[in-house]
């Protein structure tokens, strides 16, 4: 097959479900002018609606929800819903329905997103650009020339599903979120088809190293995989007047932020926490609770757990610890790092995160490889020892977090895209 001669830029259609990286990469796309859909579940359109004067008839909750739904940077124009699939996620996002029936539900929204993907990238000549979920339906239906992008959100699926395997025979006592994680959850033909997202893609979009290291060993070309760090607000994460603080003399104050089970790592952080009394170390716990919280009880009073915290009570938490503790065993990124890092707060994370992207060690925070307590511990330890050096982290950490915005993010994601999406499929290099 030869090149396709064009005398404008490649087009791109991009698929994914929700409000997803706040509709950044969609935007990328129109800042660049190559947007040509994003489809999605449900999109609102503010700019029709303000223009035709529905706004005010529409309760204030309701609108606020749909709000969430938008993007000043993608012009409902651009975009294209899939209106029942909008509607099933909706209400399954607030259902209490049993979780096989949920996960069937939104598996088949996923897949209608991505053949309605496919296919109008089919029948207008772009290249589809798929975040992970979506990819599988949306290759299989598109007939094009251009490339098949993948966005892979999380780790690569097999390698996701032996890691949280040998975490299921380790902490039998954490399978209630484990048997959720949808690597180990799936039916085996839905997950066949979740692996083969990433070997009918020609090219490939990662936000970590970590992510991009488990894409090359299950086959993908290392010079086809691009990773593009995500950004984050800097306007709304801020360290307040919390940055030059002084060390406090009381409980060294850990924080960490995240959904409240084993693939985060959190028996791990509960066993590191044991060799200090209450008096020395102090751990906030703030996100939704999925495992059982007997994880935390020899602890006792030295943890506390608020399981429902608004966005300024999480920022607010982030400029009061002195050290976020985030011990994950498979992240694709982990945003919350750098949320801390931009409120000013050393990290302490691990390998399979996207931590060694974002940090130096011992300048923003620490790295040690998951699964170990007692490298948690030995580096918590550190930190107690060392109140003054740990303090003095918080200026740089809100500098590195500088480097890390959403206009670089989309600027990144767009010169990938610019530069690839025009080539021929002789050129492509697909994971077989």
């Amino acid at each position: 097959m030869t090149a396709v001669n064009s005398t404008s830029p490649v087009r791109v259609v991009v698929a994914h479900r929700g409000a997803r990286d706040s509709y950044q990469t969609a935007r990328a796309m129109e800042e660049a002018g190559i947007l040509e859909r994003l489809v999605t579940d449900l999109y609102w359109p503010v700019d029709t609606v303000e223009r035709i004067g529905l706004q005010g008839l529409i309760p204030a909750a309701v609108r606020r929800a749909l709000g969430l739904r938008n993007s000043e940077g993608v012009p409902s124009g651009r975009t294209r819903s899939c209106g029942v699939s909008g509607l099933v996620s909706m209400a399954l996002e607030r259902s209490s329905v049993p979780f096989a029936w949920r996960q069937r539900a939104i598996r088949w929204a996923d897949s209608t997103i991505g053949r309605c993907a496919g296919r109008l990238a089919s029948r207008r000549d772009c290249a589809i650009l798929s975040y992970s979920y979506y990819a599988h339906s949306a290759f299989t239906h598109y007939s094009g020339k251009r490339p098949r992008i993948l966005f892979q959100l999380h780790p690569h699926p097999e390698s996701v599903r032996r890691i949280l395997a040998q975490e299921l025979a380790d902490h039998p006592e954490c399978a209630a979120s484990l048997l959720k994680e949808w690597e180990l959850s799936l039916p085996a033909e839905d997950f066949q088809r979740l692996a083969d997202e990433t070997r009918m893609a020609e090219l490939w979009i990662a936000a970590s190293s970590f992510t991009k290291e488990t894409l090359v060993a299950n086959g993908a070309p290392r010079d086809r995989v691009h990773v593009v760090p995500y950004g984050v607000d800097l306007s709304r994460f801020t360290p307040g007047s919390n940055v030059h603080r002084t060390p406090h003399s009381g409980p060294l104050r850990l924080l960490f932020a995240g959904t409240i089970n084993q693939r985060k790592g959190i028996a791990y952080l509960a066993q590191a926490l044991q060799v200090f009394g209450k008096q020395d170390v102090e751990l906030r716990v703030c996100g939704r609770v999925v495992d059982d919280l007997r994880v935390f009880e020899r602890l006792g009073s030295q943890v506390r757990i608020t399981p429902s915290v608004t966005r300024d009570e999480l920022i607010e938490a982030y400029r009061e610890a002195d050290l976020f503790v985030f011990p994950s065993v498979a992240e694709g990124f982990g945003h919350v790092l750098l949320e801390s890092l931009a409120c000013g707060t050393p990290v302490l994370s691990t390998t399979s995160t996207a931590a060694p992207d974002l940090i130096d060690e011992g300048e923003q925070g620490f790295v040690v490889c998951p699964r170990d307590p007692f490298a948690l511990a030995s580096q918590i330890e550190w930190c107690l020892a060392n109140r003054g050096r740990l303090a003095d982290m918080r200026q740089s950490c809100r500098e590195r977090a500088e480097r890390f915005t959403w206009a670089r993010f989309r600027s990144g994601l767009a010169s990938v895209l610019q530069n690839h999406a025009e080539e021929p499929e002789t050129a492509h290099h697909a994971c077989v």
